[in-house]
């Protein structure tokens, strides 16, 4: 059976939200109770670097000059964000019953052996998205492949799991600026992906003029894109575009958060800040 209701979440960061294990999973249910009461299949979706203020923020905070006595700490604490932001997430797919994509994080990849546990094989930070099914099973470790100049420090990904096949459908994750290379979408097009999911996070105000044409708005050039990104494709029908917004590591984030068909916008959230529920009924 296909998805019967999509969520695009659109969230404002805020430390509160990040302190403690507990705050995150307050506000993760919260920002999900729109799904409650919905028909399934569910297919549900954060923004771009939702997680990471758990980096920042979890239990005390991450204090720089920190380095100079612990130079393991980013490693220490990317561990434990990873491992609060999984059981979180997987939780909360369990609670509302739907594929859940849970946003991105700054973490190294982590696997799971019987004997090892958790580990990562290797030190290297990448921007992380994490899909999890309706049972809270995690499908999907999806890496950013194309890295704007604040991430350049970040190891980039490689195509692979940015393509989904659930029991609703063919899923294609692309995080950001990734979605607007036109080589991953022709590509999770042709293998078959009928919904992307493009979770983002803008630092730029959304009203600025346009960088590359001053007569246009940022928000006017990213909203046209999206309506146009669909046109023409074999599989490609909907297109979830949750954002984020507020302060994060010292960049302000501004977007409206949007759902997509070719041409046109189903669901546009009112304001670039603050948070807001997209949801559509298939």
């Amino acid at each position: 059976m296909p998805f019967r209701t999509l969520l695009a979440v659109q969230a404002e960061a805020r430390p509160e939200h990040y302190r403690t294990a507990e705050a995150f999973k307050k506000r993760v249910f919260a920002l999900l109770e729109p799904l409650s009461g919905t028909p399934a299949p569910r297919l549900a979706a954060f923004p771009e670097l939702f997680g990471l203020p758990l980096l920042l923020h979890l239990e005390g905070g991450f204090a720089p000059k920190a380095l100079l006595l612990d130079p393991l700490l980013p490693w220490r604490r990317a561990r434990q964000a990873y491992g609060v932001f999984l059981e979180v997430m997987a939780e909360a797919a369990r609670a509302f019953g739907a594929y859940l994509l849970a946003g991105s994080l700054l973490s190294p990849p982590y696997e799971e052996e019987l004997a090892r546990g958790r580990f990562s094989r290797t030190p290297f930070f990448q921007n992380l998205a994490l899909f999890f099914n309706p049972k809270g099973r995690l499908l999907a470790q999806v890496p950013k492949m194309e890295l704007t100049p604040p991430e350049r420090w970040l190891r980039r990904g490689r195509f692979g799991p940015h393509l989904v096949e659930t029991e609703a459908g063919k899923v294609g994750i692309l995080i950001c600026l990734d979605g607007f290379y036109e080589r991953h979408l022709a590509r999770l097009d042709a293998l078959g992906a009928e919904i992307l999911l493009q979770p983002s996070a803008n630092p730029a105000p959304w009203e600025r003029p346009w960088p590359p044409d001053p007569a246009r708005k940022e928000g006017e050039v990213w909203v046209a894109s999206a309506q146009a990104r669909l046109l023409g494709r074999e599989h490609l029908r909907l297109l979830l575009n949750p954002m984020l917004n507020g302060e994060v590591a010292g960049l302000g984030f501004q977007g409206r958060s949007g759902i997509y068909a070719p041409g046109e916008a189903l669901r546009l959230a009112q304001n670039p800040t603050g948070d807001e529920a997209l949801l559509l009924h298939l």
